[in-house]
């Protein structure tokens, strides 16, 4: 299957896309300057004798009229022809095949109204050499040459860099790695010859080349690169490991389970380069203006030129056509969305958050509406033992370590957060290796002690089908989460429950309103639950509710406006899906969620005001670019119409528009990062994060059915 020619409004797009695309980018780039420098040689040679010749207009023409002179003047037009026909074979030679490529193609570009003029000014000037009379523009050509190379390659190197963070990041991966076969023999191959289910070795201080489990060894690993995270990780066995995270400590081995091209870095890389390919509203815009741009300017062109030959004569006819051409060129048009949304998903990747495309930034540029998900986004997903009520007749220490005893038997969650909440108290830990914990799932624990008997640990339901009675000061609020801890036929103690409140998630809050946002809470809790949450954090909330009932209340909202939904991308795939833009957190190694518009690969909440702010910033850059563009070209080919500027002067002031669009696109390469949570909280003393007491958020007492 043929696969189309790609098309390019002018060489210099076909040169840029050369240099992205290029794997010898240095030698293309060696290459092009140096084209560029001989040719800025040829020109300065040029005029120099143009400016010899521009004497008669200065000095008594008497001056001029003996032997010597005469000779001279001859001399230095033909040295201005032959000075010049290099600049046209280096610098021209590009666009010329450019041209020819576009005419077979059936279209249009600027290098043909670029072309026109230079060819038209060399011929005119080559004619009048032969002739031995008449004005020579030499020199009018070869600056109108360089100043359009001298811009566009500044442009291919502003669009070179916005993906430099992306090179950067895929050369990260090591070019070989230690495979080991079946015999335990090691030998080194190139990292794209490893396949899924092969045995790699990762010695400390390397780079994991593709994603793995761990099979044998521990190691600390720094994931900032993936994750975002400064905090560096404890691995071992049958832990995750991701594309180029380091290896700081250990020696492993890694059972690969996504090779190079399907691993981590890989589909990073990709995901950002194929958001660059889909244009959004205001490139189409851009492009549909510049489709009926380029005809419209050669018959201004023609016409002009027509006019002013006929007033002032047929050299100013000449010169006036081509500063219409040059001044016209819609190189700044084309680059003005492209720029900075390149650039802009440049820094968002380095910020560790991936945009599907340029159409997903503009549109979350217009949110007006964000939703949040609650177990998982606004909270950790993850419960917190926040006190412990021991009976009348009880000794909370002993009710405490005997609980503990009991939770380190399971993996659950809510048995974790005891032991956590124990390691708190300081008590002293019993030694469980020898006590045998049964299981029931749904339900609880149970072993048996020898002081005590039967003890059992578990949900109200659990303790109360095996006979346990509850005092009367254990039992006061049925409706938190709580897990009860009994022997001798009564129970002990209770454990109450709350949601951990993400750290940052007030201070994302209040970010958020601070970008005009309205702000709403959905969650599957019971609504009696979920509004303290709620109000801790100021925002308005719904429970209650199913996955389809968020895609429906997203529906009804996004009537006023764009809406905005956040969730953790795990069980809110029908609202990211229906929300206008979706925004997933905690995407980690799987960056290729298919309901997400926008993927943030850490849990840090704040990244959702920030991805606001730069979405918002990259737009207005857009509109800055674009503005910039249609006020040059209207008022440059308005003076050029009417003879008021001259070829060189339009060609510098073309190169200038494109480097005032790349480089005001390229100040959202800096686009600053969001302040830590401890500086931005010491900066705002009205926002406090807090955790709600378990009087004030009660979150799923259904969790506690479910411990195991």
């Amino acid at each position: 299957m043929d696969v189309p020619e790609a098309s390019y409004c002018c060489s210099g797009c076909r040169s840029v896309a050369g240099v992205l695309e290029s794997e010898q980018e240095e030698g293309d780039a060696a290459n092009g300057l140096l084209r560029l420098g001989l040719a800025i040689f040829f020109t300065m040679n040029v005029m120099v004798f143009t400016m010899a010749l521009w004497s008669q207009d200065i000095y008594p023409a008497d001056s001029f009229t003996n032997p010597l002179a005469e000779t001279l003047r001859s001399l230095f037009r033909w040295a201005s022809l032959v000075f010049a026909l290099p600049v046209l074979y280096l610098l021209g030679g590009p666009i010329a095949r450019g041209v020819w490529q576009a005419i077979r193609s059936r279209r249009l570009t600027t290098d043909l109204m670029i072309l026109a003029g230079v060819v038209a000014a060399y011929c005119y000037s080559l004619v009048s050499v032969l002739r031995d009379e008449g004005h020579i523009y030499f020199e009018v050509g070869a600056m109108v040459m360089v100043f359009v190379s001298i811009g566009r390659w500044l442009e291919a190197k502003g669009k070179h860099r916005t993906g430099a963070s992306l090179d950067a990041l895929a050369n990260l991966l090591p070019a070989t790695v230690r495979r080991v076969d079946d015999h335990g023999h090691i030998s080194e191959v190139p990292r794209e010859k490893v396949r899924t289910g092969e045995i790699l070795r990762v010695l400390p201080g390397e780079r994991f080349p593709v994603d793995g489990i761990i099979t044998q060894g521990r190691a600390t690993v720094d994931e900032q690169i993936v994750t975002g995270e400064s905090v560096q990780v404890e691995k071992s066995a049958c832990m995750n490991v991701y594309s180029g995270t380091l290896n700081l400590d250990g020696d492993l081995r890694i059972e690969v389970i996504a090779a190079d091209g399907k691993e981590t870095i890989s589909r990073i890389v990709d995901m950002v380069r194929a958001a660059r390919s889909v244009k959004g509203r205001h490139e189409k815009i851009a492009d549909r203006i510049a489709a009926v741009f380029i005809p419209l300017v050669c018959v201004i062109a023609m016409v002009a030129g027509w006019r002013q030959g006929q007033i002032a004569g047929l050299d100013q006819g000449i010169l006036t056509a081509l500063s219409v051409v040059l001044i016209a060129c819609p190189c700044a048009l084309g680059m003005a969305t492209p720029m900075a949304v390149w650039t802009a998903l440049g820094r968002a990747a380095q910020g560790g958050l991936f945009f599907r495309s340029g159409v997903v930034m503009e549109r979350l540029a217009g949110v007006r509406i964000a939703c949040f998900d609650k177990t998982g986004t606004l909270t950790t997903g993850k419960p917190l033992a926040s006190e412990l009520h021991a009976a009348l007749s009880a000794d909370r220490e002993q009710v405490l370590e005997i609980a503990t005893l009991l939770a380190k038997g399971s993996i659950h969650s809510l048995s974790q957060a005891i032991v956590d909440y124990s390691h708190g108290q300081s008590i002293s830990e019993s030694d469980s290796s020898n006590t045998e914990i049964e299981t029931w799932p749904g339900q609880g624990l149970s072993c048996d002690l020898p002081e005590f008997g039967r003890v059992v640990l578990g949900s109200r339901r659990f303790v109360e089908e095996l006979g346990l009675s509850l005092p009367p000061e254990l039992d006061q609020d049925s409706s938190a989460q709580q897990v009860f801890v009994g022997w001798d036929d009564c129970v002990q103690g209770v454990f109450g429950f709350c949601e951990q409140l993400r750290p940052e998630a007030a201070l994302a809050i209040y970010e958020c309103k601070g970008l005009g946002l309205e702000l709403h809470l959905f969650s599957g809790d019971e609504g009696d639950r979920v509004v303290p949450l709620g109000e801790q954090v100021g925002v308005s909330t719904k429970g209650n509710m199913l996955p389809e009932d968020k895609a429906i209340s997203l529906s009804t909202l996004k009537k006023r406006g764009l809406v905005a939904m956040v969730g953790d991308g795990l069980n809110d795939a029908p609202a990211l899906a229906t929300a206008d833009v979706g925004v997933a957190l905690g995407c980690g190694a799987d960056v290729s969620r298919d309901a997400a518009g926008v993927c943030l690969l850490t849990d840090d909440l704040r990244r959702f005001p920030w991805a606001v702010g730069l979405a918002r910033q990259t737009v207005r850059i857009v509109k800055q670019n674009l503005f910039w563009a249609f006020a040059y070209n209207s008022i440059g080919i308005g003076l050029a119409a009417t003879g008021r500027l001259n070829p060189i002067w339009a060609a510098l002031a073309m190169a200038t528009s494109s480097i005032l669009v790349v480089s005001n696109s390229l100040r959202l390469a800096h686009y600053s990062e969001p302040q830590s949570v401890d500086t931005a909280m010491s900066e705002r003393n009205s926002v406090a994060v807090t955790q709600r007491p378990r009087e004030s958020v009660n979150p799923q007492p259904e969790l506690a059915e479910a411990l195991l």
